[in-house]
């Protein structure tokens, strides 16, 4: 909030409040902005270096309590990607267990030699599905995506920890990837979690997923995704310079 004002009164930008509907015994709400709006593309990016800054305090806060071995954050923008409130927010849970996925994950990069995220940032690339870059971050198109669209926020080096981040460079790469799902898709709703797991070398990343078609059988029962739109004309759409 603006120095010159008290708590829970007018001249603040980030608050938290605890969720009043709770989906575990820690369960907050990242209220982003005092200025009503739905697509966080319209937040200006200095703000967002302070969201940033709130869910590195939240994480830690949550993660040094008794019980709770992951923080997990999300935000869901639209009713059709699952958001109940229209006003810009992210919510973060305290979990006494890393979620299945990201265990996966884990155990999944242990197999290589290398760091498949620092693969995939070398692939696109080289491919120019690079979709922003700042000097420590960028945003790009996965090689294949589950679903069409799919990007990866993710910082260059993979011993980065997240709670310890460039925030302006990450703000800058999170806005942009914001503006392109907003300008280039025509504000569709989208997900964006964040895959980290506390004291384990996991190259950290957010994954960003625009709904710009139906979940249906196959992906809710059987975890296995059709993409209809290949990474290459994704690319295309996303990286045109007409509007």
């Amino acid at each position: 909030r603006a120095t010159d004002s008290a708590p829970d009164s007018p001249g603040w930008t980030v608050r938290v409040v605890p969720n009043k509907y709770p989906a575990s015994a820690h369960h907050e709400v990242i209220i982003v902005g005092a200025s009503h709006t739905e697509q966080p593309a319209d937040v200006p990016v200095e703000q967002w270096a302070n969201v940033i800054g709130v869910w590195q305090a939240r994480i830690r806060e949550l993660e040094a309590r008794p019980g709770v071995a992951c923080a997990f954050l999300f935000k869901n923008v639209g009713r059709f990607a699952g958001a109940s409130i229209p006003h810009c927010h992210s919510q973060l849970l305290g979990l006494d267990r890393p979620p299945p996925r990201l265990d996966l994950q884990l155990a999944q990069s242990r197999k290589i030699d290398s760091c498949p995220w620092c693969d995939a940032i070398e692939q696109a690339t080289a491919r120019q599905h690079v979709l922003a870059a700042a000097p420590q971050h960028l945003c790009l198109l996965p090689d294949p995506p589950k679903l069409p669209f799919e990007m990866w926020l993710l910082p260059r080096r993979c011993d980065d920890d997240f709670l310890t981040p460039d925030t302006g460079s990450l703000a800058t790469v999170l806005h942009d990837a914001f503006r392109i799902v907003r300008d280039r898709l025509d504000r569709p709703a989208f997900n964006l979690w964040l895959h980290r797991l506390p004291d384990e070398r996991f190259h950290w990343h957010f994954e960003l997923q625009p709904r710009t078609g139906q979940v249906a059988g196959l992906e809710l029962g059987g975890d296995m995704y059709i993409n209809s739109i290949p990474t290459a004309e994704a690319a295309r759409r996303l990286l045109d310079p007409k509007p």
